[in-house]
């Protein structure tokens, strides 16, 4: 019983792998790769991304001494507890409640806690590689305590999986917790929208309030203030044979088994009929019927209509416009970065910045790169009417770059603000954030079309097309690094050479090449529909 108990379980994971990333699921397969070399293929994905995290976060860790920095222990584990807990709550409901796929399991012999267990693991999966540098500071702390190494790795791996299914515990509470409520059955979108949006507030509240904290000298470092709730993890790894590191270990296991307890008394029994009664659950939708619209105007409604899913908001927003809100409002609330008295040779920096923006706010998660596959059949359909696919595609163009414009415009105006810029810097920064978003709104539009998805049953699986979520790591880091090395010689050119050869050069340089980016998407893309 216990062999196939573990049998199902491997072959329900490998079903929800293949599931849960079918671009990459169908690309491994036309390698030839099958059975268990495909589950291989899928895994490698997400440890790759759990590898390139650990480099980043383990570069500037490994200078730290946590075994005597408390305040940068708690910290750390604070911030990537509560990115896991913000991400825990959108994968745990996208999984379990979007996937629809539970009528596909009802036939067969499958026990509820199996399906519990393998859709969990899963998730797990899916969030672990980006919360993995967690692991790194348990084990930096253990072995700077002078803890015997291969104590600390086992310790290390310990606490970090406690950790995980705490946070994925409670993650599970709080979205079964509201969606078996009556409430949520007859405003499905609404209640939808609050579970996300306030996972979504948690992780950007909790993260300012960290960075807003003080230091103090401890040792002779500076550290940050402790944050209390997570010391006794400290405790744990400093010093794991102390009376303070054997009561920590209690309480936290006691906390796993009354979050495993109640996840098995409270979720498991129903589990099918919550799924179920969820998934049938539409809430209100009521949509009012205007009379007297012409096609352009129909069009615009229909579109505008496909992004109104609080999901895919909380996603999108989530995914693409987390990064750059928390990073500036960090540093502003810090006062780290005043430039009310920014020289204005430094206006084409200013500009440049607004791009650079654009490539932080604008990628493959972003409302516009998802724009055509959201029509799911329907696009199939449209293609079979007499109407133009030209004015179709324009049309659903223009509501994409609308809509990223003002997200863009909007995140460097509050910057700009933030960071106390004369008016015209505020400006210059807005406007180059608008050619900025423009031109990658050309470039994720046609890539939604070359890689468009009509079948899809969860959001999650438009966003990891292409290259997948590793790709999309490098894609965004890789145009972090590269802004900031392009923004840190302008400015170095700046202060060097005189203003107007230098910016009219670049000008001209970003004119080209704005000219030949619009003129290649036009000849590829765009004659394509006419």
């Amino acid at each position: 019983m216990l062999l196939m108990n573990k049998t199902q379980l491997l072959e329900l994971i490998r079903v929800n792998l293949r599931y849960a990333n079918p671009q990459v699921t169908d690309r491994a397969r036309k390698k030839g790769k099958s059975g268990k070399a495909l589950t291989r293929a899928l895994i490698n994905q997400y440890l790759l991304s759990g590898v390139l995290f650990l480099f980043i976060y383990g570069m500037t860790m490994f200078f730290l001494d946590f075994s005597q920095m408390p305040g940068f222990f708690t910290y750390y584990v604070a911030l990537f507890s509560i990115l896991a807990f913000s991400q825990g709550i959108s994968v745990i409901y996208n999984v379990f409640f979007e996937s629809q796929d539970l009528p596909a399991y009802l036939p067969l012999p499958f026990r509820q806690s199996m399906i519990f267990s393998a859709k969990i693991l899963v998730v797990a999966l899916t969030v672990t590689p980006f919360v993995f540098p967690m692991f790194i500071v348990f084990l930096l702390t253990g072995w700077r305590s002078g803890l015997f190494l291969p104590a600390t790795i086992i310790l290390a791996i310990l606490l970090f999986l406690f950790v995980l299914a705490i946070v994925f515990a409670i993650c599970c509470l709080i979205v079964f917790g509201l969606t078996r409520t009556v409430f949520f059955k007859k405003h499905k979108k609404l209640v939808t929208s609050l579970l996300l949006g306030v996972s979504m507030a948690i992780a950007i509240v909790g993260i300012i309030f960290m960075n807003g904290q003080g230091s103090s000298m401890e040792t002779g470092q500076i550290d940050r203030h402790p944050i209390s709730i997570f010391l006794p993890l400290f405790h744990i790894m400093s010093g794991p044979f102390t009376a303070s590191g054997l009561l920590s270990f209690a309480g936290l296991l006691g906390l796993f088994l009354l979050l495993m307890l109640a996840i098995y008394v409270l979720i498991l029994p129903k589990l099918y009929e919550q799924l179920t009664d969820a998934t049938t659950a539409k809430g209100a939708n009521r949509r009012k019927h205007k009379a007297n619209q012409n096609l352009t105007q129909l069009l615009i409604s229909y579109n505008t209509q496909l992004l109104k899913e609080p999901n895919l908001i909380m996603q999108v927003l989530s995914n693409s416009i987390l990064m750059p809100v928390i990073f500036i409002v960090t540093f502003a609330i810090g006062g780290s970065l005043d430039l009310s008295h920014l020289d204005f040779r430094f206006v084409g920096v200013v500009f440049l910045t607004g791009v650079a923006l654009a490539f932080m706010t604008v990628n493959q998660t972003s409302f516009i790169s998802n724009m055509i596959s959201l029509d799911q059949e329907n696009f199939n359909f449209i293609q079979s009417l007499p109407i133009s696919m030209s004015e179709y595609m324009k049309q659903k163009f223009l509501v994409g770059l609308l809509i990223q414009s003002l997200l863009t415009g909007s995140i460097a105006l509050i910057g700009g603000i933030l960071f106390h810029l004369s008016l015209l810097n505020v400006v210059i920064l807005v406007v180059g954030s608008l050619l900025g978003t423009y031109l990658l709104c050309l470039r994720f539009f046609a890539r939604d079309y070359r890689f468009r998805l009509l079948d899809w049953t969860s959001i999650s699986q438009l966003f990891t097309r292409g290259s997948g979520s590793v790709g999309l790591v490098f894609t965004m880091l890789g145009s972090i690094f590269i802004s900031l090395i392009l923004l840190g010689a302008y400015i170095f050119a700046a202060t060097l050479l005189p203003f107007w050869p230098l910016n009219l050069s670049v000008l001209a340089i970003l004119l080209l090449v704005s000219i030949l980016w619009i003129r290649h998407f036009q000849k590829n893309f765009w004659h394509l529909f006419h």
